[in-house]
């Protein structure tokens, strides 16, 4: 047996458990288990063999693959950080669905832009490392473990790229624009491996503790598929050279090997040897393909004695046709104990400016849901509930009911046009008018139920004189949450 031990916080039992009190799932604040409510939210999960552990238990995991809480760049607009309230907002949502771990691209490929981790070649910005210590920060108080990439996909390094952590930075920075010498030139390797030890040994400046000592990391991983079309033996010594450049500044955390990604199934074209991808330093191999095609892969990862994830679990209608289909693969998966862990891909949350966050790629998932032009509210509301049931079936507990939603904000309240904060888990919201804060009664329902689409909201009738408007959400169990502050109209 391989034993390596490392440690996380003892939520997927816990944090299940919690929620199915009663007390818990009438109290507003907080609206999710935090860590303060359990023994010890400092342990590092570990790898027994084929699978992942806690204080020595075989574990299982659900959650999502958030790639933009580092840094977002949505449709012509420049890249920015994403705010306190966006991460907190995405965090809680991925609890709302029942997950324990995110995966978050920008939180370590990030080079090439001012705002990055690395802005230029030999460069590290340590402002930058403030929005990695504040959404690790939140991942600590609510629970949720992180895999961290630290290198993007593959790219056509002849051509710019946009900020998005490319391999192609490093391989630019050295006059070259071949994405293969990014794996072979031992210039562009060193370089690459030393932006690895500066993200992994980084010490937060507040708190004075490095990543490499933070339980809220689950693992790092090389790179998000980056290894498409490269040698399978010079992408296999490329990621061990990482394993071993992050085991020698980190010796708590598990490396997920995610270069292979597509590769891994032995029947699959283009397949890697397993001897290629289940090197000495590597724990968890990431894979992103088909559930369908998910088995055999997992059956080749368990055979190599290491862990298999799904890195980016597909789930709209081009990939399965009827919430039914989603929900069958999701029942096959959870069958399969080789599959450690599926994330589910594309998620988004709101907008710090009100409403949603527009969507980062074709299938963006939002929660309870909304209108795409993939599918509708409805129809993703049914396939987000389908992934909650598969999150707590793979942590071997019932599904929980829906907590309260925490209390939304109102931006904004001029001649009666609401434009409000959203809330995490809210299907619907009341909106209640008052012209007199101090009267019994003072508060009438002027909107029963209202979509957060509707923003700015109008109310029809606007009295004279003073006017004050608070927001209640109702999450997908019609159960209403306090109200939000009374705000005034202006």
């Amino acid at each position: 047996m391989h034993l390596r031990i490392f440690s996380t916080p003892a939520l997927v039992l816990l944090a299940g458990l919690m929620t199915c009190l009663p007390a818990m799932a009438q109290e507003p604040t907080p609206p999710y288990p935090t860590l303060s409510s359990t023994p010890d939210p400092r342990d590092f999960f570990g790898r027994a063999d084929t699978h992942l552990t806690l204080l020595g238990n075989p574990q299982r995991l659900a959650g999502a693959d958030l790639d933009w809480l580092g840094l977002r760049a949505d449709s012509g607009q420049a890249a920015r950080l994403p705010t306190e309230y966006e991460v907190k907002d995405a965090l809680l949502t991925v609890q709302a669905l029942g997950g324990t771990v995110v995966r978050a691209r920008t939180l370590g490929a990030s080079v090439g832009c001012a705002l990055c981790l690395m802005p230029s070649p030999g460069h590290m910005n340590d402002a930058a490392f403030a929005q990695v210590d504040m959404v690790l920060a939140h991942g600590l108080d609510l629970g949720l473990k992180f895999i961290i990439p630290l290198a993007g996909g593959p790219q056509d390094c002849s051509r710019p790229d946009p900020y998005d952590g490319s391999i192609c930075f490093f391989v630019r920075a050295r006059g070259q624009t071949s994405e293969a010498a990014f794996f072979t030139d031992p210039a562009i390797r060193a370089d690459f491996l030393a932006y690895v030890t500066n993200v992994v040994s980084h010490v937060n400046a507040t708190t004075g503790e490095s990543y490499a000592e933070n339980p809220t990391i689950m693992a790092w991983e090389n790179c998000d598929g980056c290894g498409r079309g490269i040698d399978a033996g010079v992408l296999s010594s490329w990621s061990e050279a990482v394993g071993q450049a992050i085991r020698a500044a980190d010796t708590r955390h598990l490396y997920e090997n995610g270069a292979f990604a597509g590769r891994i199934d032995p029947h699959a074209p283009g397949a890697a040897p397993a001897s290629a991808w289940a090197t000495p330093s590597v724990d968890i191999v990431g894979d992103m393909v088909p559930p369908a095609a998910a088995a055999a892969a997992a059956v080749a990862v368990s055979q190599a004695d290491r862990v298999y994830m799904i890195d980016a679990l597909g789930w709209s209608p081009r990939a399965w046709k009827t919430p039914d289909d989603f929900e069958a693969e999701l029942e096959t998966l959870a069958r399969q104990r080789a599959i450690s862990g599926a994330l589910i891909a594309g998620l988004q949350g709101h907008a710090d400016s009100g409403g949603f966050l527009p969507p980062s790629s074709r299938d963006a998932f939002y929660f309870p849901g909304l209108d795409t032009p993939v599918t509708s509210a409805a129809d993703m509301q049914v396939r987000g509930r389908a992934f909650r049931r598969f999150a707590y079936r793979m942590a071997e507990l019932p599904p929980p009911a829906f907590l309260l939603a925490p209390k939304p904000e109102i931006i904004s309240a001029v001649h009666g046009k609401l434009t409000w904060r959203g809330s995490a888990g809210a299907a619907t919201y009341q909106i209640e008018r008052a012209t007199d804060l101090v009267a019994m009664g003072a508060w009438s329902l002027v909107c029963a139920s209202c979509s957060e689409t509707a923003q700015p909201w109008q109310d029809p009738h606007v009295p004279a004189g003073p006017v004050w408007y608070r927001i209640t959400p109702v999450n997908v169990n019609d159960h209403a949450s306090p109200p939000s502050a009374p705000f005034r109209n202006q």
